[in-house]
């Protein structure tokens, strides 16, 4: 009778730890994010800015102190922008820091080669890393 008491203690004993690692892997965050240091570099592609419009190649710079050189293949000039991370994979730009005026651009692809940037209600702009 000794034996089989010390044998459920021991059987239940190794129940709880099981349990107890399998809830801990469980509540594990997955990380969604990127190497935020992969968006530093000059970027271009190419976007329609609308449907059944020409196409405009964009050109951007990310640079590691917070400021963004953007320029359309249909505009002279080249803007001087700020950008920001918002989230794990939301990329905030605005004119200057202090701006309330503010377009932020979904992540969904950030390699060492490719960017993959969306806003909701438009198709999403790939940007390969220029050399």
């Amino acid at each position: 009778m000794k034996k089989l008491m010390i044998g459920l203690l021991v059987a239940a004993a190794g129940t709880g730890i099981y349990f107890f690692v399998i809830k801990k892997n469980k509540e594990k965050p997955i990380d969604t994010g990127f190497n935020k240091e992969l968006i530093i570099g000059k970027w271009a592609g190419e976007t329609k800015a609308v449907p059944d419009s020409t196409t405009i190649s964009l050109s951007w710079e990310f640079r590691k102190d917070g400021t963004a050189l953007f320029a359309a293949s249909d505009t002279v000039k080249t803007d001087t922008l700020y950008y920001s991370w918002k989230d794990s994979i939301g990329l905030k730009v605005q004119k200057s820091p202090a701006d309330s005026l503010e377009m932020v651009y979904e992540v969904s692809k950030l390699t060492a080669d490719s960017l993959e940037l969306k806003q909701t209600g438009s198709d999403p702009i790939l940007l390969l890393k220029s050399k």
